[in-house]
Order: C-alpha cells, then sequence, then structure tokens
C-alpha cells in the first residue's frame, strides 16, 4: 500500500508509512516514488567527510543518473534523475529509516532539481519574508529558529533550507516541518516532555508557498553574544561552502552556479554575523525579541 505525503511542493510516494510529513491529499500525483529497489553492494563507496548523521559518515557513489548514501548498519538509499528514492532491505528494517530518509536522502531530489540547498534553517518572519540560519554544526542554528518561532514566527524548515529563484529573487521552499533541540536549548524554550530520540523533534504547521528571502544570519560559536551587520564577502562564501550533500555531488559547472546563486542571496539580503556562547540563551532572547518589534 503506497503513503501518499507533500512536502518541499512535491508530493512523494512511500511503501512505508512516514509519520514527519504532511499527508498530501486524496488523488494525489506522486512526483517522487520511494520504494524498496536492487541496492547492491558496492567496492567504490568513498567516506563523506562533511556529512554526519548519529556519529556516521556515510559512504557515497555517484554516476550519471543519481547517487547512492549507505548509512552502514542503517542501510543504504539511492535518489535517482529528481524523482526516485530507492532502499535496501537494511535500510527499511531499520528504526531510524525516516530519520534518514528526510534528510540528506529526501534533499538529494531537490539538488538533482536545481534547488540550491545550506544545512541551516529557515523562519517565515511576520511581514510575509523569511530568514535563514546558517553556520557550522553547533553555531545553534536550530536554537536560533526557536527562539524567532517563541515570538511569533513560524518554522519553514529546519536543518536543510532549500531556496529557489523566480525572477532573479530568491525564495525559501518549505520542507521538512520539524524543529529539531537539543535538550538545554528545549528547557529553555518551555519543552519539557520527554524525548525519545536524541534530540527534541517537535511537529509545527506546514506551510506550502515558497517566501521570499530577506534575512540572513550567520552563526559563529564565541565566548560571548554579539550581532552586527554581516561582511558580505565572508557570508558569500560561507554560503557558498555549506553545502549539505557529499562534496563529490558538485561538478566544476555545479560550484560555479552555486557559488553565483550564494552571491545573488547575500544581495537580496540584509545579512547579519552572530556570535553565541552555549550559555547565550536569556541574551539571544531579548534581541530576538527586540529585532522582531
Amino acid at each position: 500500500m503506497a503513503h501518499y505525503y507533500k512536502t518541499g511542493g512535491l508530493v512523494f510516494s512511500s511503501d512505508i508509512a512516514l509519520s514527519t510529513l504532511p499527508p498530501a491529499g486524496e488523488g494525489s500525483v506522486p512526483d517522487v516514488r520511494i520504494s524498496p529497489g536492487p541496492l547492491p553492494e558496492s567496492g567504490t563507496m568513498q567516506e563523506v567527510e562533511n556529512m554526519i548523521r548519529m556519529d556516521l559518515h556515510p559512504g557515497v557513489e555517484t554516476d550519471s543518473d543519481g547517487f547512492s548514501l549507505d548509512w552502514k548498519q542503517h542501510g543504504r538509499f539511492r535518489t535517482e534523475n529528481g524523482t526516485r528514492i530507492f532502499y535496501n532491505e537494511k535500510a527499511s528494517g531499520s528504526v531510524f529509516f525516516e530519520h534518514f530518509l528526510i534528510n540528506e536522502v529526501m534533499a538529494g531530489i531537490f539538488f538533482q532539481r536545481g534547488y540550491f540547498l545550506l544545512h541551516g534553517s529557515a523562519a517565515l518572519l511576520p511581514d510575509g519574508t523569511a530568514a535563514i540560519f546558517f553556520g557550522e554544526p553547533g553555531t545553534g542554528k536550530s536554537t536560533t529558529l526557536g527562539f524567532f518561532v517563541k515570538h511569533g514566527c513560524r518554522v519553514l524548515t529546519d536543518e536543510i533550507v532549500l531556496i529557489c529563484f523566480r525572477e532573479g529573487v530568491p525564495y525559501v521552499q518549505p520542507f521538512i516541518p520539524v524543529l529539531r533541540l537539543w535538550d538545554s536549548a528545549a528547557r529553555h524554550l518551555g519543552y519539557t516532555e520527554n524525548k525519545e530520540k536524541r534530540k527534541y523533534e517537535i511537529p509545527v504547521e506546514y506551510t506550502d508557498q515558497p517566501v521570499p528571502l530577506k534575512a540572513a544570519f550567520s552563526l559563529r560559536k564565541d565566548t560571548h553574544f554579539n550581532i552586527h551587520p554581516g561582511l558580505t564577502h565572508r557570508e558569500h562564501l560561507d554560503l557558498f561552502g555549506n553545502f549539505p550533500l557529499p562534496q563529490e555531488l558538485l561538478t566544476p559547472e555545479q560550484q560555479v552556479r552555486r557559488f553565483r546563486e550564494a552571491a545573488d542571496i547575500i544581495r537580496a539580503c540584509r545579512v547579519f554575523q552572530v556570535s553565541r556562547s552555549d550559555d547565550s540563551f536569556d541574551a539571544m532572547n531579548s534581541w530576538v525579541r527586540g529585532f522582531l518589534a
């Protein structure tokens, strides 16, 4: 039995039920099919240094039609031509099947469809525009998004940001409707329920329409909290390098395109550089409240 879901502006059909994604309407025609497939073991896998999930670096194998990710004990997935996702028996038997599927594996569909991908988070601001938060792991992207939500914004996506262009204007395409927080951030934001996973995974209302991008926040770890206008050339390079999928997927032509699109995003945005420490929750809360006011 196929299950139908809608996210990122696409309809996905899956042979396995997915609890994180919003259901598609009755009679929906799938843009992407998720199904079991023959994914034989290969000796040409390369370890992906720029990706880690649950302390695992996956193996990657690419060809002209797509790429495969091998998450070791959690199975192997293949993303193909922007329309198909395959998984092997080991993946279907993993209790973390959905956790691996709806992040980098599903994001690969949008990469193959020409989206600009970013490891970060995005919020819908009260004025109807979007803000993105990006930086190295541990800099507080989801935490910052959580404080924006606390003060009246909505989650557009957390962990993987999809950006498309309409007549040269960058838009954020809402993606996975979940806010993911570590314990300390969850407590400061008022989420105190017991969690079953490594992070709190808080479902949020899903919106489907792309939102024009107007603000970009580059986050960095520091010993104190501070925010000031960004140095646009630095944020441009940070955006360019902040690719959430294996670097092996970027051909020279795609790298040139990504460099140009990162510059277009920076030109369209108010850019800020945010320095924060692990205990800067109160300072961040005050700043977000004042910024939105």
